[in-house]
């Protein structure tokens, strides 16, 4: 997992987009929103960041080991990285 590059794009304000890359090659790409504040009916992950779309077919036909909610982890890994600094 280590040799990707995640490329963090802020699209408008509380939208963000990644590019995974391997070997300067597009893997992949992910959107995310910012979650809702509160909820109605269903309760929602407070002060977080959700996928909300995904075109990752490129990660697993190259038959690396990583499983989609890693993807996802690095991802609101480095947002949270990024909304401190």
């Amino acid at each position: 997992m280590e040799d990707f590059v995640y490329k963090m794009d802020v699209i408008e304000e509380g939208r963000i987009r990644f590019i995974i890359f391997l070997n300067e090659v597009e893997m992949g790409s992910l959107y995310f929103e910012k979650a809702k504040k509160t909820f109605h009916r269903k309760p929602v992950s407070m002060n977080s960041w959700a996928c909300i779309d995904a075109k990752v077919e490129g990660l697993f036909s190259h038959g690396h080991d990583i499983t989609p909610k890693q993807i996802v982890e690095r991802c609101q890994s480095l947002i949270g990285e990024y909304m401190k600094g």
